[in-house]
Formats: C-alpha cells, sequence, structure tokens
C-alpha cells in the first residue's frame, strides 16, 4: 500500500445497523417523550439515480439518517463505515483511508491510478487518488449510503467493489432554525481533546431561496509517545469541515443548489513501533535502528465547488450536475531510523533524512441524465458524464548530515491529465404485479497522459536519476459496465433479487526510472469485477427487520505492486486475478416500547486465485492470500434503551460491540503485517429534553491495543509499522437547538 508505506514509489466505533434505515427512537434531542407503540420509519434514498424507498430496491445498501449518526455518537466516515457489513477503511493517518466494499480492495495504490471504490459527496466523486479518501465530518447530514457491490453502470470508473455515497442537507426557504454540538475527550494514558460544531439555516426569500451554513472542527486527542524528541501525545490532529450552500426554488418545477465545501486536516505520528510508542530502536533491537530524527506531520485540503440543476418537465426530471475540487495532500515522513544500515555517513551523530509527497488533484466534472418520474412499469435513467483531471505529485526526500555539511534533496515531479467521458442507462421493468427486471450498461472511455521530471538528482549513491532525466507515457481504455437483475416481490414488505453486474477501474501510469525498463512497464491497464448475487429484504412486522444477501465475485487483471531489481522503486502490472464468496446478514428492530437491538454479520473469503511472480522469478503473491484489510468474518451487536423520565425528559442508553477476524497489510500476507483480532466495545448514557441532549460515553471500553494498520519502514524492513485504535477514551458532549 503505497502512502500507507511511504515507500520510494508507492510507498470504530460500532453502530446500530439497519438495511431499512430505523430509526432509534428517542436517541435524538426531543422536545417531548413518544409514548405509542414505535415503528421502522422508511428512509429514500437515491442509489439508483432516482428516488425510491429503501426497501423496495433490488440492491443490497445499507443507509442511516444523519441523525441517527450523530446520535449514535459517530463523528467520521471510517467510524461508520467499519461497522457496516461487508465494509471496511483501513487507515495509517486518518484522512487518508482505502476503503474495502466485499473483499475488494486497493492493492497497489498507485499515486498515478484510480480508486478500486468509490467516495461520493452528494454528486461529487471524491475518490480520484487511491488512499486519499477525505475523512470528512458526519455533522448536519442528510443521510449515508452504503451501495455493496459493483456500481460501475451508474457510477463508473472507481466503483469496481461499491461506492459510498455522504449526502448533505439542503436549505429549508420555509423557516429559519439552527443547532449546536460541544464535546470533550480524554484518552487514557494520552491526552485531551474537543470538538465544537455549528449549523444554521436563513431563508432568503420564502419559499423560494434559502442558505445554510455548517461549520465542524474537531481536535482529536493524541496518545503515541515519542522517546527520542522527548515528545508525548504525538499524534494529535485538527480536522476542520466548512460547508455554505445556497438554494434557489423560483417555481415548483425547477431547483437549483450550489455548494462549497472546504474541509482541511492535519495529523502527526499516527503510526507506532509497539502500543503508544514511537521507538524504532528498541522495536528493532539487534538489526540497530537509529532514533526517530522528527516528527512525521501529514495535512489534507479539499475544496469542492458543485451546481446541481434539477428541472422537473412532467414526464421526467432533467438533472445538470456540476463540480470542480481542488485536493492537495502533503506528508512528511522520518526515515532518519532506516539509513543507517543503507548508507554508513548516517551513524554521524545528528544526522537525519525525511521522505516528502505531495500529491494534487484537480477535477471538472459534468453528467447530465433524465429521470423518469413517478412509479410506472417502466423506471428509467439515461445519462452522461464528463470529467477532467490534473495531477501534481511531487516526491522526494531530504538528507542532512551536519558533520560534513551536506544537505541532500533529490525531487522529481511528475504531471499528470486524464480525460474521460461516458454514457449510461439504467431501467427497471415490471413484469408482472410481483415479478421485475433490470437492466443497464454504461459505455466508458479513458485517456492519460503523464511526464516525470526529475528536478534534482542524488549526491549520494542511492539510486536516484540524474537530474532532467524526463519520460513520458501515456495509458488509454474503453469498456462497458452492464447490469442484469430480476426481482420476485413475495409480498408488500418482501422481495428476493438475483443480479449480476460488472464493475472496473482504470489503468495508470508507473513513473520509475528509466533504467529499470523493461522489468517495470511504463503504464498498466484497467482491471475488472464479476459479480453474482442474491438478495433478500424483509420487514418481517410493524417493528422488525431482516436482509440477507449472498455472493460470488471475480476480479481479473489485478493491479499488484512489484518491486523494482534494486529495490527502490514500486511499480504497478496488471497480474494475477482473485476471487470472493461472502454473505450478510442485518436484522433488528423494536422490543417492546423501550428497546431497539441490532445484528449485523458479515462473511468474506477473498483471496487471490495463483501465484504471481515478477519478471525475475521472484514470488509476490501466493496463490489464497488474503486481500488486504478483509476480516473473514465480522460481526456488529447493537442496542439503545429510551426510558420516560418525565413528559418531556427521557434517558437514553446504549451499547455498541464490533468483532472482526484479523487482516494482513499487505498481498504477501506476511505473518508481522498481520492485524489481530479486534474487539471494541462501546457505552453511552445520556439524558434528553427540550433543553437540549448530554450524554457520557467511553469508546474502546475494554482498552484493546487492536489494530488496523501494519507496515514496514521506509527501506529496510528493520521493524513494523502499526496504527492502532484509540485506548480507551471518555467523553461528554452537549448538543442543542439555536
Amino acid at each position: 500500500m503505497c502512502n500507507l508505506q511511504f515507500s520510494r514509489r508507492s510507498s470504530g466505533q460500532a453502530i446500530t445497523l439497519s438495511v431499512f434505515g430505523s430509526v432509534f427512537l428517542g436517541v435524538s434531542a426531543a422536545n417531548a417523550v413518544t409514548t405509542s407503540a414505535p415503528t421502522l420509519d422508511e428512509i429514500v434514498i437515491t442509489a439508483q439515480k432516482r428516488a425510491e424507498t429503501l426497501q423496495d430496491i433490488p440492491l443490497s445498501v445499507y443507509a442511516i439518517s444523519g441523525a441517527d449518526l450523530e446520535a449514535q455518537g459517530i463523528t467520521s466516515v471510517q467510524g461508520l463505515a467499519n461497522s457496516v457489513a461487508g465494509v471496511t477503511i483501513a487507515s495509517a493517518n486518518p484522512g487518508n483511508m482505502y476503503l474495502n466494499i466485499r473483499g475488494t480492495a486497493d492493492l497497489s495504490s498507485n499515486y498515478q491510478g484510480s480508486s478500486v471504490n468509490g467516495f461520493y459527496i452528494d454528486e461529487v466523486a471524491m475518490s480520484y487518488v487511491p488512499g486519499y479518501m477525505p475523512d470528512v465530518g458526519v455533522f448536519d447530514l442528510e443521510r449515508v449510503e452504503v451501495l455493496r457491490g459493483p456500481q460501475g453502470t451508474l457510477f463508473g470508473d472507481g466503483s469496481m467493489g461499491g461506492t459510498l455515497r455522504v449526502i448533505t442537507k439542503k436549505p429549508d426557504s420555509t423557516s429559519s432554525f439552527g443547532r449546536y454540538k460541544l464535546g470533550f475527550e480524554s484518552v487514557e494514558g494520552g491526552g485531551t481533546g474537543f470538538g465544537v460544531q455549528s449549523s444554521i439555516n436563513l431563508p432568503i426569500q420564502k419559499d423560494v431561496l434559502a442558505a445554510s451554513l455548517s461549520v465542524s472542527y474537531r481536535n482529536p486527542p493524541g496518545w503515541i509517545n515519542v522517546p527520542d524528541l522527548h515528545k508525548n501525545n504525538s499524534n494529535d490532529a485538527k480536522l476542520g469541515d466548512y460547508r455554505l450552500a445556497v438554494r434557489y426554488t423560483p417555481t415548483a418545477a425547477l431547483t437549483v443548489d450550489a455548494s462549497y465545501l472546504y474541509s482541511h486536516s492535519t495529523f502527526y505520528d499516527f503510526l507506532a513501533t509497539s502500543p503508544g510508542v514511537l521507538d524504532p530502536a528498541v522495536a528493532a533491537k539487534a538489526v540497530g535502528a537509529g532514533p526517530v530524527g522528527s516528527l512525521s506531520p501529514s495535512a489534507a485540503t479539499v475544496k469542492v465547488a458543485a451546481l446541481t440543476v434539477s428541472y422537473d418537465a412532467g414526464f421526467a426530471t432533467f438533472i445538470s450536475a456540476s463540480a470542480a475540487t481542488d485536493a492537495v495532500n502533503e506528508a512528511t515522513r522520518d526515515v532518519s531510523s532506516a539509513l543507517q544500515v543503507v548508507f554508513p555517513p548516517f551513524f554521524v551523530p545528528g544526522a537525519s533524512a525525511s521522505a516528502l509527497i505531495n500529491v494534487q488533484s484537480q477535477a471538472l466534472s459534468q453528467e447530465f441524465r433524465l429521470v423518469s418520474n413517478g412509479h410506472n412499469n417502466l423506471d428509467w435513467t439515461v445519462g452522461t458524464y464528463a470529467l477532467h483531471e490534473k495531477r501534481d505529485i511531487e516526491d522526494g526526500y531530504t538528507f542532512n548530515i551536519p558533520a560534513i555539511q551536506l544537505v541532500d534533496v533529490p525531487l522529481e515531479h511528475t504531471k499528470q491529465t486524464g480525460t474521460s467521458w461516458a454514457a449510461f442507462a439504467d431501467a427497471n421493468y415490471r413484469l408482472t404485479d410481483h415479478i421485475s427486471a433490470q437492466i443497464g450498461d454504461r459505455f466508458f472511455s479513458d485517456k492519460k497522459d503523464f511526464s516525470l521530471v526529475q528536478i534534482r538528482g542524488s549526491a549520494l549513491p542511492l539510486g536516484f536519476a540524474p537530474a532532467g532525466t524526463v519520460q513520458t507515457g501515456n495509458e488509454s481504455a474503453k469498456t462497458s459496465s452492464p447490469k442484469l437483475g430480476l426481482t420476485y416481490k413475495i409480498s408488500n414488505d418482501t422481495l428476493v433479487f438475483v443480479k449480476y453486474a460488472k464493475g472496473f477501474r482504470s489503468g495508470g501510469s508507473n513513473t520509475v526510472s528509466v533504467s529499470q525498463y523493461p522489468y517495470a512497464s511504463s503504464e498498466y491497464g484497467p482491471e475488472s469485477l464479476y459479480s453474482y448475487e442474491i438478495g433478500l429484504k424483509s420487514k418481517l412486522s410493524a417493528n422488525w427487520y431482516l436482509n440477507s444477501s449472498v455472493y460470488h465475485n471475480e476480479w481479473s487483471g489485478l493491479q499488484l505492486p512489484f518491486r523494482t531489481t534494486d529495490g527502490v522503486y514500486t511499480y504497478t502490472t496488471n497480474a494475477g486475478a482473485a476471487s470472493a464468496n461472502g454473505a450478510e446478514l442485518e436484522t433488528g428492530g423494536h422490543v417492546g416500547e423501550h428497546l431497539n437491538i441490532s445484528i449485523a454479520y458479515a462473511y468474506i473469503d477473498s483471496k487471490i486465485d495463483r501465484n504471481v511472480y515478477d519478471g525475475l522469478g521472484h514470488l509476490i503473491a501466493k496463490a489464497d492470500n488474503a486481500i488486504p484489510f478483509t476480516s473473514k468474518n465480522k460481526l456488529t451487536l447493537s442496542s439503545t434503551y429510551t426510558q420516560a423520565v418525565t413528559d418531556t425528559l427521557k434517558s437514553v442508553s446504549e451499547v455498541r460491540y464490533r468483532w472482526a477476524t484479523s487482516t494482513y497489510s499487505e498481498p504477501s500476507n506476511m505473518a508481522m503485517y498481520e492485524n489481530g483480532t479486534t474487539s471494541q466495545l462501546f457505552v453511552a448514557t445520556g439524558m434528553s429534553g427540550s433543553w437540549g441532549t448530554v450524554r457520557l460515553y467511553v469508546d474502546n471500553a475494554l482498552n484493546r491495543t487492536d489494530s488496523s494498520v501494519k507496515l514496514p519502514p521506509p527501506g529496510p524492513n528493520l521493524y513494523v509499522l502499526t496504527s492502532y485504535l484509540r485506548p480507551r477514551t471518555f467523553g461528554i458532549e452537549f448538543s442543542s437547538n439555536w
């Protein structure tokens, strides 16, 4: 995984699950206590780019309202996804996240490549660069949708295994309102942190024009100490999300939504060599790694400007979705401790080295689509999509040896442009009152050009190309992404479906030293995934649901990471195949008037099908190796209990537990990079009334040292760098309306 291990070239919280998005009665702040029998609420979603109730669509979708997200203490996308059945997010740094859906994950994570799974904020794709999915806050959202299985027909490239969609709240021109939330956290054995979140909605012209502003700032506490630098709690973070939105509805038929999102995050040293400590020399023991030279900060900035126009023409609705995105990710990784073994001058006291990477992606996208209105025998969507992206990458090192007065800064700059377009169509036809058929397809064309310039060479014999070296290349692909399905509606509350779908990921380029060819190719091609699924969606009663699915995936043309012969560079090549067999079960609902429970279980057997060797005959990935960051078994249990105290006051208690079997951090499945079983418990209790809601909680109540990522350092594999989940954390939060 390239940017997690920061090599030369490619270097949770449990939540309540409900496929119907059932609302946990009384968890949100309310002005009165409900005493009537609870029922499951339905959520209207747009997973098929037309408004439908979650229960009625033949698709494996998890959806949850924004109110329930906040009520359950979920503060980030990563906290949500890690507990959805069939979904995992791995992250060495919050904000640099790898989304795994049904055992489909980024294996190479080449900076010049595409993401394997999609991440959208409203209509805007945010998953162009692998490993740089922004961990935006979940405050002031309408809902979140997780679409499991290939979504290539409607969402195109980068949705091969599935798509995660964040849907924000839109301004309301009928009334003024607002709310805020204040929180404080303390990590056992670590520091303290806080969060401030607020939103306000202002009608400018009643029923015509409104604006809303949402602000979220979080300062999660750190808990990792760095003895070499005499620094405690080094891995704190600063996370800010700011969103301005305007909605204009001059007529009943026309709606115009404009928004601007600015998100910024800063992190430090989220990798450790043992729980709570970054101490390479101790971890390496007899090998003799040196001390840490400096902290390793990373920062990410995301800007999104979006304009969506919707016009109801009677027979159908025309939608235009335009967006401009600008994402910058910068990181500096201290590599002083490893380079003593590579280059003896680094034994000199005071010598230090750091690797640096700066990835900037700018994109313009435009989608036009026409969507049928109402619920007819034939419901359909047709459209076109175009994307133009520019990607600039600076990659280099800084070597500082004061004793010989040497500061060496080899640096290279890669520029990449990509243009793609697509045409798509999707339809659902009701053959009878009980049987309907689904069909869809997307034709996609993509072209990428890149150039690499070695801006500065190196004065040291470490394998860098000479200054002025230029490489160029290109990659193009054309493909289709069909979908076929058949649905049988047993009753108004139960349906079964069978589905075939294809997803794909575009290819990319390798920017490695020209001396490494032909062992490293200059580009690599697309990969494809074919999925076969049978699913059941059932509302067993007014207050209980049951959903399940089984599937088989076939993944071909894997984009796998290879090492050059000198071990300096990592490049990507299409090699081998993988498959996955899986099953998901989600059930829950209301038990009496006060108790709500849910259970979610996922089984995924996702593995490489045959041995993969490089050009020199070295084994890269072994047959039956597990796909990275895929737990074979994952279970989530949740319960919420509400009790009226007075007519306007109620108590709320929550218990959520997540258990998952071990994962590997690399396709090689080396034992030293295996993450053990995860067992996480969250407990909360609080009171709600007309004045607001106050809640106390404990996250990781068992205080386990579970890890999510284990990786080698840049250079020699002297020790293991690990991303641990937070130790036991105590928190308090208060929320209320303005």
